[in-house]
């Protein structure tokens, strides 16, 4: 139940959001000069805000280096914040240290952040192509990414406008970035829409009015207040109907106290109509989102059906089967059609001698694909002692190995143990109701001859009608951000009505 957390995270990664690619009448960038842009280093610090409660800081530091014998700019990112849920507080910290080139496109970058204990992502961009590493518990992936020409880092949008000339009313431009969440450049938008005056301490300042829009999680949309001579004074990043902002401010305020916000709680939706009953083997729903399109936002499968009333609501349907152990496949599964969910990942690390070893041992000679699926997912739920709430994402085989974690290590967990005796498995986020609200979820699905969806964080074989699926059903990347698009989309947008 922390896809809060998570999102809360990627949105923080995304805190500079104010990049420029190029402009509409030209392709061609000329070179910058960095004198003119950095006579000295420039060090920023930021109060972040969630529902007008500082939950943490955002540090910047700008400055000339020499990185491969050429001169570059190297830009420093720290962010630091602390929440609660579920009665528990936990800290999540990110850093990060990027090189760009002559035109700010980004050379080379690291970071690290404590999710799963520690998380590297190492890469470079050499003729178009990012190569990227990210290091979980020792374990390296690599991927190449391919880049356009002219793509700047996500960091550097004040200084390219500024070095342009672009800090003009009514300039609108259409651009890519290369997100360092995401690790992969993003459609975005520009609009520098007017000048204001922005309070800031005892002063009264004269500032640009700058809108972004972000080509994912259905659109990230940014207001950023920032000063002729390119200071970001204010940073407002609409996410899940609320506001995260971030204001300029010292040293001493920006790593000071905190104040408490349960992410848990102020992500729940507490539903009308009839009460919903645990183990439920179907729902009927009346669903409305107060903002946005929600046909984009339900998963249609084999399990629940959604027909629209109207652009914003419609009526979901839920209805939960039993399996016959007699239809199963035996393993080891080895259709081609579902290779890809017999693959390991940077979060499943089903080919790891260790989760091979478990799942064989857990099965114990079990050839019914069924049978060995409920197996695993029974000794999953009773293996993992300390289900609290965690930060971020646990990998499979550090949920192995600490046997604590909450929806989010449940699931990748099984997804691997399933992956390396021969079941497919994939992950579904979604909600699910408990204790009188819905909360925002994972667990996984197996295939059998048929999918099923089972959910080992609550010792339930086959998922009840109460797991409603936003998103899943793909293959897991190496940041996971993509299974977040259909909750963000809702989060505090979704009404849900049980009808029966």
């Amino acid at each position: 139940m922390k896809l809060y957390t998570r999102i809360v995270v990627s949105l923080l990664c995304l805190f500079n959001l104010m990049i420029l690619i190029q402009n509409t009448n030209s392709l061609e960038m000329d070179k910058l000069d960095f004198d003119m842009m950095y006579e000295k280093p420039q060090e920023h610090w930021y109060n972040l805000q969630l529902m007008n409660k500082k939950i943490g800081f955002v540090h910047s530091y700008f400055e000339k280096a020499i990185y491969n014998n050429q001169e570059m700019l190297r830009i420093k990112t720290d962010i630091n914040m602390e929440l609660s849920g579920l009665g528990k507080k936990f800290t999540i910290e990110s850093n990060r240290i990027e090189y760009l080139d002559s035109q700010l496109r980004p050379r080379y970058f690291f970071s690290t952040s404590n999710e799963s204990g520690e998380k590297h992502i190492q890469g470079k961009i050499i003729d178009d192509i990012a190569y990227i590493s990210t290091t979980l518990n020792g374990k390296t992936t690599e991927v190449e990414v391919e880049i356009p020409n002219e793509t700047i880092s996500e960091t550097a949008a004040v200084e390219y406008l500024l070095a342009k000339n672009k800090l003009k009313v009514g300039e609108k431009l259409d651009y890519h970035t290369f997100s360092f969440d995401l690790l992969k450049p993003v459609r975005s938008k520009l609009n520098v829409i007017g000048k204001e005056k922005l309070n800031f301490q005892s002063q009264v300042l004269d500032v640009f009015l700058i809108e972004t829009q972000l080509d994912i999680l259905g659109g990230i949309n940014t207001r950023i207040w920032i000063t002729e001579d390119g200071i970001t004074y204010k940073n407002s990043t609409d996410m899940m109907g609320l506001a995260m902002v971030a204001t300029k401010t010292s040293k001493t305020t920006a790593i000071g106290n905190t104040d408490e916000i349960d992410i848990m709680l102020q992500s729940r939706i507490v539903p009308t109509g009839k009460r919903a009953t645990t183990g439920a083997s179907s729902l009927v729903a009346e669903l409305k989102l107060t903002n946005g399109n929600i046909i984009d936002l339900i998963v249609d499968n084999h399990r629940q059906s959604f027909e629209l009333t109207d652009e914003r609501g419609g009526v979901l349907s839920i209805q939960v089967t039993g399996i016959d152990e007699k239809d199963c496949l035996n393993l080891p599964i080895q259709d081609s059609a579902f290779s890809e969910f017999l693959t390991p990942s940077t979060y499943i690390e089903s080919d790891n001698e260790q989760i091979k070893n478990s799942a064989e041992l857990v099965i114990n000679g079990e050839v019914n694909s069924w049978r060995a699926a409920k197996k695993l997912s029974k000794w999953v739920y009773k293996t993992i002692t300390d289900k609290n709430l965690s930060g971020g994402y646990s990998t499979s085989l550090r949920t192995l190995e600490t046997k604590s974690g909450d929806c989010t290590e449940h699931t990748v967990l099984l997804i691997a143990l399933a992956r390396s005796v021969g079941i497919p498995s994939r992950i579904c986020t979604g909600l699910i109701y408990s204790g009188g609200g819905y909360y925002y979820h994972f667990w996984p699905e197996v295939y059998v001859g048929r999918w099923v969806q089972m959910d080992p964080s609550i010792g339930q074989e086959i998922a009840d009608a109460n797991h409603i699926q936003l998103g899943g059903s793909i293959l897991e990347s190496n940041t996971m951000i993509e299974f977040v698009e259909g909750s963000f989309r809702t989060m505090n947008r979704l009404e849900i009505n049980i009808r029966e």
